[in-house]
């Protein structure tokens, strides 16, 4: 099964709400409370420097499964 979801970027708030889903789609996925965390980081990061330097943007979630995982 695979999610998808889109998280457009235009300000704080937008990348506060990617990082919360992707930390959400994580912990879905199997990945532990401290894992789902580390995610979130790296997306809150990707996200506020697509905000900064680009001026928003979007981020993209997909689940994906690679021999059973």
């Amino acid at each position: 099964m695979s999610a998808h979801r889109v998280v457009r970027l235009a300000g704080d708030l937008d990348v506060a709400a990617a990082a919360r889903a992707a930390r959400e789609e994580a912990e879905r996925c199997g990945l532990s409370r401290v894992e789902a965390q580390h995610v979130a980081t790296a997306v809150s990061e990707v996200a506020g420097n697509a905000v900064k330097y680009a001026g928003g943007g979007q981020v993209e979630l997909a689940t994906v499964e690679r021999a059973g995982r």
